[in-house]
């Protein structure tokens, strides 16, 4: 499921909520209660009650089961959504669905306690008791779960603006700043990359797409700022966003730049190497040197062999500035997407 669903969903705060109560209540067209005399005042004062109270319930009521259709969506969503939703929430959508179908129950409850009370009571002052109380505990409902619920409104609006990060072959692009990582991705992908804003964070996200026919789509995502310095320099919502991205990847591709002149040295690139494939654990990595069109040929033989010693991976040397060997690695791809597909076919 696509994260631009989320955008239908608008979750109000209490403050929008008891404005629009406020609202209603004030403009509400009061019909005069049936069979009655035009100078019971009782009666229509119980009637105009009675309606008010049900344009404060069916307002609460609506915006509750906006709040649990919003979150039964992002509970469909791949699990590198929902880990971005807890990163924010510090809860589960599944969780947060019993709580809000929870206090629906409990809201309607209110509202027809309120009601009968309004319908029984004996006089002008027990009546408008009997609303003031219903209308308070049912805003008190919204009130008391408003920073839950800004939690839920921000959470959905910075998912909904991702791009589609989902595809049937995940590639993330790793390595340190200025190493090349989004050079590649636009070269690879050939077409505009979307770029987002990642949720909670000053960072963004970076995603391009090869569509591989009739095998399916190949998405490659770079992510400036969360995999490019070592974990434990990283914020709390920063790892989290980390973790999130193991739960996307398929295949990550880390880049080094083992030119002398490179923003970074070889061995904080090695350290951060090491982090990110401490997180990945098992799954497949690819290791590429960039830049070779610029770097001394002694230079790059050296590193090569010591790349292999620290990975005991042969790296794939590449320029994605001058597009050197990137059919190749494009073809590597390719034929990770095709074998997944067969997997599943299989």
């Amino acid at each position: 499921m696509k994260p631009e669903k989320l955008k239908k969903y608008y979750i109000k705060t209490y403050s929008e909520l008891y404005n629009l109560v406020n609202s209603r209540m004030k403009t509400a067209s009061i019909p005069p209660p049936p069979k009655i005399k035009r100078k019971d005042k009782f009666l229509q004062l119980r009637n105009t009650l009675l309606v008010k109270l049900g344009i404060v319930y069916n307002i609460i009521d609506s915006e509750l089961t906006k709040i649990i259709e919003a979150l039964k969506t992002i509970s469909l969503m791949h699990p590198f959504y929902k880990e971005l939703f807890m990163a924010k929430t510090k809860k589960t959508p599944k969780d947060l669905v019993k709580r809000f179908t929870m206090l629906k129950h409990t809201a309607t409850r209110i509202y027809n306690d309120a009601k009968q009370q309004i319908k029984t009571g004996l006089t002008g002052k027990e009546i408008v008791g009997a609303f003031k109380a219903g209308i308070g505990r049912l805003l008190s409902i919204y009130r008391r779960n408003n920073d839950l619920i800004i939690a839920i409104k921000e959470s959905i609006i910075e998912i909904s603006k991702l791009p589609d990060i989902t595809g049937d072959l995940v590639v993330i692009i790793a390595g340190m700043p200025q190493v090349g990582k989004s050079t590649l991705l636009k070269k690879l992908t050939h077409a505009k990359p979307e770029i987002s804003p990642f949720p909670f964070t000053t960072k963004t996200i970076i995603a391009g797409h090869i569509t591989v026919e009739p095998y399916g789509k190949i998405t490659l995502i770079d992510t400036p700022g969360l995999l490019d310095r070592p974990l434990d320099r990283k914020n709390p919502i920063e790892y989290k966003a980390v973790l999130a991205l193991k739960h996307l990847a398929d295949i990550t591709i880390y880049l080094f730049d083992v030119n002398p002149q490179s923003y970074y040295t070889f061995e904080q690139q090695l350290s951060v190497y090491n982090d990110i494939k401490e997180l990945l654990g098992d799954k497949e990595m690819i290791i590429a040197i960039n830049k070779i069109d610029i770097t001394p040929r002694e230079y790059l033989e050296k590193q090569c062999i010591r790349i292999k010693e620290v990975t005991g991976k042969e790296p794939l040397l590449i320029s994605a500035e001058k597009e050197y060997n990137l059919d190749k690695l494009k073809m590597i791809l390719i034929n990770k997407l095709m074998e997944k597909a067969l997997h599943h076919e299989s």
